[in-house]
């Protein structure tokens, strides 16, 4: 019996980028994540020039 073919790493990208294009409450979810993590980000560097300025 044969092995099925794999997909390429390629092939599995783009396949997820349409599955998401094609999902918009992933998308916005996707988002929402990102920006909760850049605000932690942000948060932790104003924390950082405090303590420097003490």
């Amino acid at each position: 019996m044969r092995k099925p073919m794999r997909s390429s790493m390629e092939d599995l990208i783009a396949e997820n980028k349409q599955e998401l294009l094609r999902d918009p409450s992933a998308i916005n979810e996707i988002e929402k994540k990102l920006d909760e993590k850049k605000a932690k980000e942000v948060y932790v560097e104003n924390q950082d020039e405090t303590k420097r300025v003490q």
